[in-house]
Parts: C-alpha cells; sequence; structure tokens
C-alpha cells in the first residue's frame, strides 16, 4: 500500500483556525511558526477552545514571519513584536515567553469578552517535551505536550460512519495527515519517514471537547464525541491520531512519499 502526505496544516495561534498548507518547514521545535502564539489570562494561564469556542473563529496568517489575525466583527490586526518578557503557563509547565503589547492585548480582550493578552514564545525558551516518550531532549513551543500531530484519511473516514453529518480533519487539529492506509493504521505505527524528515509516533492523542466544536461555526455538537467514545474508547479517554517528535530539519510536502514502519 502507497502511503502519502494528503494534507498538512499549521496552526500559528493555539487553539485559532487551522492553516492549510502546501509543506511545512521543520525546526528544532517542529513545524515552523506552529503554536507560536498564545492567548493568557490576566494570570498567564493559557486560553483554549475549552472553555471558549469562539477561539476557532480567530483565523490567523503568517506574511514575512509576522502573524496577523482577523475574526467576525473585528478589524484585522497586525501583531505587534513583543515588547516584555514574562512567565506563561501551560498546563504544568511555566515558560518564558514574550508579551505583544496592549494593542494585541485590547484585540482578544474584545473579541473573547475577557480581560486578557498574547504571547510570543520567547527565542531563549527551552520546554522539554515528556521525557517518558521522548529521548532525545526535544523541545516544544505552546502545544499541548507534543510537537506534531499524526493522523490518517481513513480514520477520519471511518469515524464518518458513524455520524450524520461528516466532520472534516481540522476537528482534530493536526500536522500532518496520512493517505493511503486503513482506517487507524497509525495506532501501530512507529516512525514515519518523509523526504529528510523522521517522524517518530510515541504517543496516542487523547481527545477533549474540541472535536465536537464547528470550527466553522464554533457551535459544540456533542454527537462527535459520542461516536468517539463508541468507537475510540480506552478505558475513561478517547483517541484519534498520534503524537510526535520529529528528527531533522527541513520540509515535508503534500503528494510525498511515506515510508510507515
Amino acid at each position: 500500500m502507497s502511503l502519502t502526505v494528503r494534507e498538512l496544516f499549521l496552526h500559528p495561534l493555539k487553539s485559532a483556525a487551522a492553516i492549510s498548507v502546501t509543506s511545512l518547514d521543520f525546526d528544532r521545535q517542529g513545524p515552523r511558526h506552529d503554536r507560536q502564539w498564545m492567548v493568557v489570562d490576566q494570570a498567564g494561564k493559557f486560553v483554549t477552545q475549552r472553555h471558549h469556542p469562539k477561539m476557532c473563529l480567530i483565523r490567523p496568517q503568517i506574511e514575512h514571519g509576522c502573524l496577523l489575525v482577523s475574526a467576525p466583527e473585528m478589524s484585522r490586526l497586525a501583531v505587534p513584536a513583543s515588547i516584555s518578557t514574562r512567565q506563561v503557563t501551560v498546563w504544568r509547565d511555566s515558560v518564558s515567553a514574550g508579551d505583544c503589547g496592549d494593542l494585541a492585548a485590547q484585540w482578544f480582550s474584545d473579541y473573547l469578552g475577557f480581560a486578557c493578552r498574547l504571547v510570543a514564545i520567547a527565542p531563549q525558551t527551552n520546554r522539554l517535551v515528556d521525557t517518558d516518550y521522548a529521548k532525545a531532549g526535544e523541545t516544544v513551543a505552546f502545544a499541548d505536550g507534543f510537537p506534531l500531530l499524526v493522523a490518517s484519511q481513513a480514520s477520519l473516514d471511518e469515524l464518518n460512519t458513524h455520524l450524520d453529518d461528516h466532520i472534516d480533519m481540522r476537528r482534530f487539529r493536526p500536522n500532518v495527515v496520512i493517505d493511503g492506509c486503513d482506517p487507524y493504521a497509525e495506532d501501530d505505527w512507529r516512525q514515519l519517514v518523509i523526504g529528510d524528515i523522521e517522524l517518530l509516533l510515541v504517543k496516542p492523542c487523547s481527545r477533549c471537547i474540541i472535536p465536537s466544536i464547528d470550527p466553522a461555526t464554533g457551535v459544540k455538537q456533542l454527537q462527535v464525541n459520542a461516536a468517539l467514545m463508541a468507537t475510540r474508547r480506552r478505558g475513561r479517554q478517547t483517541f484519534f491520531g498520534q503524537n510526535a517528535v520529529h528528527r531533522g530539519v527541513g520540509l515535508i510536502e503534500v503528494g510525498q512519499s511515506v515510508t510507515a514502519s
């Protein structure tokens, strides 16, 4: 069976909309620009769609390495460069970040309806991936725990057989989508080689409420999580896709061949 890269996604702003791209450029923290920006509350704690579903309607763009954002009934914002450094929290990790200033803070506060700020990963940040799963000192930016997520189109197609209204892959927020395999083949993969990049699939991805949020409307559709519970439950959790770390730097492109083992 011939495997290929079907889709690639970039998520510059944690928990905002994904950007479909034709290539991903990998650096030491994973796909370049992926989850490099994040919204935090006044205490510096990360903010996500889990509690603020309308975040999925924020549309990020990257132009010349800078972040631009737009959202319904909001003017487009070119995010200023960070002007000061502060500590922020992603789950249990305290992370050094650059505060993007009052203009960005006001934009996100106005849109989300509460006081918050925008931060960018600081150049000196060295947030380590959990060493239970990554053994070579791999680092990650503001992603929940791993530099990237891998899923297969066949898995989504199979899940859609359990749903009246089909969903697309954006709900699961992967970076790399593989075509040409059986449903949930990624459960058994340990390594993917794509060009000069090696992906090590280290941990199944447990799912929260986010797959139930329609990325086009921000409305929760709990039947999606019900289908996951019915078909992908292990103990008290459900799983879809595989968290991964990478070896090497350079490009992965849509259409490239993939070797799985």
